[in-house]
Order: C-alpha cells, then structure tokens, then sequence
C-alpha cells in the first residue's frame, strides 16, 4: 500500500435533530451511521455490509472505497483536523489498514471518517481524511 496524506474536512457540522439518523445511544453505532449519511451527502453511493462494526464499505463514482470510522470520544469535541490525522498515524502503526484491506480486497482506496458528538451540544463533527492509504 502506498500511503497518501490527503485532508479534506467534510462541511457537515451541524445540529443532531437537523440529522435524519436517529442517536440511539450506542456512541460506536450513532457515529458510523452519522457518518454514512455524511459521506451520502457528498456523493457517496452503494453502501454496502461490512464485518467490522466501524467500517463502511461503498463507493465514489466508480471508485470502490473503503472507510474506517472513528468514534472520537465527547470529550474531543474541539478536535482539528490534524489530531484526526494524528490518530489515523496511531491506526496505521497498528496494521488497522491492512487487517480492513485483507477483509476488504475489492477495495481501492482506504479513507478515515472521524466523528464526534458533543456531550454539552446537540451537534456533531466529521472530519473525513480521502485516501489515507491506497492500494
């Protein structure tokens, strides 16, 4: 795999009741869904089931993608991009990358979704790295 660095931040940080995915409660669960609709409402289409809990599987165009979500926790609310970035360094020393790709070979392209919901605020955050390691 060679590893890029692009960033982009998705423009989504809005109110959790202007969401139409229901927070349950399941902080893990509540973020891959919020950021499933994120990543629809950028264009991305043809989700499909994946056995990790915390990845989403779907695509860009043509392009199949595969996307790992971080549930930051609460309390990094005012995380920026670059300690999003940080943490997606820590899941590639740990071969998080690899272990998805071997799940997911059809794969192309590896992207990271950061999502946090505020404990004081009904809003959330999503920060979505493109191409955080491609094969």
């Amino acid at each position: 795999m060679t590893e890029t660095s692009t960033a982009t931040v998705i423009p989504i940080v809005q109110e959790r009741w202007d969401a139409s995915t229901r927070v349950t409660g399941d902080y893990l669960a509540d973020c891959a869904k919020l950021a499933r609709e994120a990543l629809s409402r950028v264009g991305f289409t043809q989700f499909e089931e994946s056995p990790y809990a915390d990845v989403l599987a779907c695509r860009e165009g043509d392009l199949p993608v595969t996307v790992a979500v971080m549930s930051i926790p609460a309390e990094g609310f005012d995380m920026i991009i670059a300690d999003v970035q940080e943490l997606c360094d820590d899941v590639r020393t740990h071969g998080a990358a690899l272990c998805v790709a071997r799940a997911l070979p059809e794969r192309l392209r590896f992207d990271v979704v950061g999502v946090c919901m505020s404990a004081t605020e009904p809003r959330v955050r999503i920060h979505h790295v493109r191409g955080a390691w491609q094969s």
